[in-house]
């Protein structure tokens, strides 16, 4: 297998490569090390969209388990009673302050 590898800049290998294959050596090494053209265009995948991480955010907090909501909703609920709490005491300075 290794006299079938062209090292980088000799032959048809663009210079920047370290390895090239042909494409029946290619696919002896793809089976000895179980790469799979699935795990090959899953890397190549281009980057999400703002508008479309948005729906997939939103799809995804749509189906989760009661549990998953539970175990979210408990802490988001204590932040909240902070928050507020916080704002409710700076009104009531401002008014007894006037």
């Amino acid at each position: 297998m290794e006299s079938e590898m062209v090292l980088g800049g000799d032959g048809n290998c663009p210079p920047e490569y370290t390895v090239c294959f042909p494409p029946e050596a290619w696919d002896e090494f793809s089976l000895e090390n179980d790469i799979f053209q699935d795990d090959l265009e899953m890397a190549e995948m281009a980057a999400l969209g703002d508008a479309e991480a948005v729906a997939n955010f939103t799809w995804e907090i749509l189906f989760l388990s009661p549990w998953e909501l539970a175990y979210i909703a408990l802490p988001m609920t204590v932040l909240a009673f902070y928050g507020l709490s916080i704002y409710a005491m700076f009104k009531y300075v401002q008014r007894r302050f006037r």
